[in-house]
């Protein structure tokens, strides 16, 4: 995948905005990024966890996040990123059932990124949050 400068500084603006918590304006700015390179995983990746984590639009933000690994089959980040937020989901939707998402279900999805995550061979921080928690979800140590 090569991503074209243009689109890699609107991606750069998005994470500018993010950090001022200018979140409609990150999301738009990461929407122009995609329209200059539809296969940019990071901000598809960026998409995707911010409309689950800050706007609870759950299967939007996974299906944006299940899209971003097609163009980055080999990336840690993102398949933790995947990992993350399927349990982010699966513990809210546990709390507070939504129709058409099943706790177990994403809780599996969860599971089966990190250990693709751990499976990538991370190093430092990453490999030690993905360990950490997919031991949480399975409730045994991870190898």
């Amino acid at each position: 995948m090569s991503v074209s400068e243009p689109a890699r500084l609107l991606y750069r603006e998005a994470l500018a905005f993010h950090e001022r918590h200018q979140i409609e304006a990150a999301l738009a700015k990461a929407h122009e990024a995609l329209d200059l390179a539809p296969d940019f995983a990071d901000a598809r990746s960026y998409i995707g966890s911010t409309l689950v984590q800050r706007r609870g639009a759950y299967e939007e933000g996974l299906a944006e996040l299940e899209r971003a690994k097609l163009d980055a089959p080999d990336d840690a980040a993102l398949f933790y990123t995947l990992g993350w937020c399927y349990e982010f989901v699966a513990y809210r939707v546990s709390k507070r059932p939504q129709p058409g998402l099943d706790p177990a279900l994403l809780y599996a999805k969860a599971e089966e990124y990190l250990r693709r995550c751990l499976d990538l061979n991370p190093q430092g921080k990453l490999r030690d949050d993905a360990a950490d928690l997919l031991a949480s979800i399975i409730r045994e140590d991870v190898p």
